[in-house]
């Protein structure tokens, strides 16, 4: 997803595509003390207490700095420069349609000319590491929930191109299409690995969903709520984070990549969640497959990263779950 105007994303192909932040690890050479240091500078406040954070904001380091005054706040640190430029500015448009956002206390460049913001402090973790021990009520609440606030999102002006920008700005890919890179036809040998052959069979899924992406418009969603960025603690929606951008296109691509993320990273204990999410959505069976082909599309991404990275037990884990997601895409088509 090689757009100029989000700096989150990585360069793709058609057939391995996936949002840099589904795939590269946290930055870890930030330390307590920078932190600490940072929030001291920015709020004129003594530090009494940091602790890094689990929450899979990739690309960020995230830490809960406690003030002397009683507060604690969100320190999020990213070693490129501006990455939070517009994120204010996105906050605050989406507190005004309603979703619970935290507010912005500082931002900046650090000593090391990265970025950092600082935040109100949201409690909670993330869904992912919550939905193992949360009931069916609790999960179709919170499915609810995030579906109306795309929804609500879904309300803003449209964009006069696809892709990532802030919002009410313009995004510049012409096509939704694009976003996903060059389309091939290309047959794989016999003796390919693995990997290849599910690429091809996401390469025949595109195909048959491409009148699909050509009806769609430039529509305004939150591309990265998925099991990511929605704090959830004993079962109840706390807020959501890390809205640096939004993405104009497909919202049901939001549907897909949460089950990307589901099956890669929560497993069965999460499925109803999704199921949910697709509920709410009422696809039709051209979106419903265009579900399946975005959760596919990430799950090859994860895959080939977890080959990438030699861990062996991932991939064999990661290579049954994306052929169980490339067959509910394939359902009904002959390929």
């Amino acid at each position: 997803m090689a757009d100029a105007q989000n700096p989150q994303t990585a360069s793709a192909s058609s057939d391995a595509a996936v949002h840099a932040k589904g795939v590269i690890d946290p930055q870890t050479d930030v330390s307590d003390d920078e932190a600490a240091a940072i929030a001291q500078a920015a709020l004129k406040s003594t530090i009494v207490h940091v602790s890094r954070q689990t929450l899979t904001q990739s690309g960020n380091a995230i830490f809960r700095v406690q003030l002397a005054d009683g507060r604690a706040v969100a320190v999020r640190v990213n070693p490129r420069r501006g990455m939070f430029s517009f994120t204010q500015h996105n906050f605050d448009a989406l507190r005004e349609l309603g979703l619970p956002v935290p507010r912005v206390l500082a931002s900046g460049t650090t000593a090391r000319q990265g970025s950092f913001i600082v935040l109100e402090w949201v409690p909670g973790r993330d869904l992912q590491y919550e939905l193992a021990g949360m009931s069916a009520p609790q999960m179709t609440r919170i499915a609810e929930t995030v579906s109306d606030y795309q929804k609500r999102v879904a309300a803003l002006p449209e964009s006069r191109g696809f892709g990532w920008a802030p919002v009410r700005r313009h995004a510049s890919t012409a096509r939704w299409t694009d976003i996903f890179g060059q389309t091939s036809n290309e047959e794989p040998r016999d003796d390919a690995p693995a990997l290849d052959h599910l690429r091809a069979r996401l390469r025949a899924i595109r195909r048959s969903v491409e009148p699909y992406f050509a009806s769609l418009r430039p529509i305004c969603f939150l591309d990265d709520l998925t099991v990511k960025n929605v704090l959830v603690e004993h079962g109840d929606l706390q807020g959501i984070i890390d809205v640096d951008f939004v993405c104009y296109g497909d919202p049901l691509m939001a549907v897909g990549t949460t089950l990307a993320h589901i099956a890669a990273d929560v497993g069965e204990e999460g499925r109803f969640y999704g199921d949910e999410l697709i509920r709410c959505a009422a696809p039709s069976p051209d979106a419903e497959r265009a579900i399946y082909f975005y959760g596919s599309l990430w799950m090859t991404g994860f895959l080939a990263a977890a080959e990438a990275a030699g861990d062996v037990q991932r991939a064999t884990e990661l290579m049954t779950a994306t052929d169980t997601m490339l067959r509910a895409a394939e359902s009904g088509l002959h390929i």
